[in-house]
């Protein structure tokens, strides 16, 4: 199991040393390890978004891959640190949410790791994803037994993610998560719309997102070829909102959080 995957997913940044620090722990310990950056660009301390991102990206990775996750605002206090495994992969985080899509989408073994023998320091710090987290990432992909690193866990905390209320004419939805070209990404699935669609044949869809109605739904973002903002259904199979070539946070002043309601005129 040597060549196994870790792909790292943190707040940290490039200026600092956190990202290297994390990577020279794991190699130290599994040299012939093979590193993967999923982004070090989450917002600080943002939740939700690292969220979204493990969810976005995790199941397109090899069988076998570890991901470490390392969005910590409770950092050095009470709060546990997880090792999950699904069917298929590992995650190693802080339990405070992060891995809450992954629970929708999975039905995991969950443990808390107090596998204190393989921590680099057995004290709290203010860096326990290269304390803690790394070297245990890094034993795991040399093959050792989640059972020597962690005991079962119940009830990991999770975020409040909102949820699509149907109406009989409408979907209350809310925007997740804006990406680097300024889209934004909904919380309203392909399946959804199209069972709406189906309760509501005979009307055009419309897009209500702030003070902003929205008419045109586009099969890609270039097909649009206009200025005006419009929504189409993503590789993921959300509603997003987009404008050709422009940001349409910007555009329309949202961010994520804001509601998004989709309607039939």
């Amino acid at each position: 199991m040597g060549k196994s995957c870790i792909a790292l997913l943190t707040d940290f940044g490039r200026q600092d040393y956190f990202v290297a620090s994390l990577k020279g722990v794991i190699l130290s310990i599994n040299p012939d390890c093979n590193l993967v950056d999923i982004s070090h660009d989450v917002p600080s301390y943002d939740l939700k978004a690292a969220a979204f991102i493990l969810w976005a990206c995790y199941r397109f990775f090899p069988d076998g891959t570890i991901f470490l996750t390392v969005v910590d605002p409770g950092v050095g206090s009470e709060r546990r640190i997880l090792l999950v495994r699904s069917q298929r992969y590992y995650f190693i985080a802080p339990d405070n949410g992060v891995l809450s899509l992954v629970f929708k989408q999975e039905q995991p073994e969950i443990l808390e790791i107090v596998g204190r023998k393989y921590f680099l320091a057995d004290r709290r710090s203010s860096f326990e994803g290269r304390d803690k987290m790394a070297p245990v990432a890094a034993w795991l992909s040399l093959g050792l037994s989640p059972a020597e690193l962690g005991r079962p866990a119940r009830n990991p905390k999770r975020l409040g993610v909102s949820e699509p209320q149907v109406r009989s004419r409408e979907i209350q939805g809310q925007i997740i998560y804006c990406d680097r070209f300024g889209n934004l990404i909904t919380n309203l699935s392909q399946e959804l719309i199209a069972q709406f669609l189906s309760a509501n044949r005979g009307g055009n869809l419309l897009l209500l997102a702030g003070k902003k109605k929205i008419s045109e739904m586009a099969a890609s973002y270039s097909s649009s070829g206009s200025d005006r903002p419009f929504f189409l259904i993503n590789s993921l199979g959300l509603l997003e909102v987009a404008v050709y070539k422009r940001p349409a946070a910007e555009v329309l002043g949202l961010e994520p959080g804001d509601p998004v309601i989709l309607k039939t005129d």
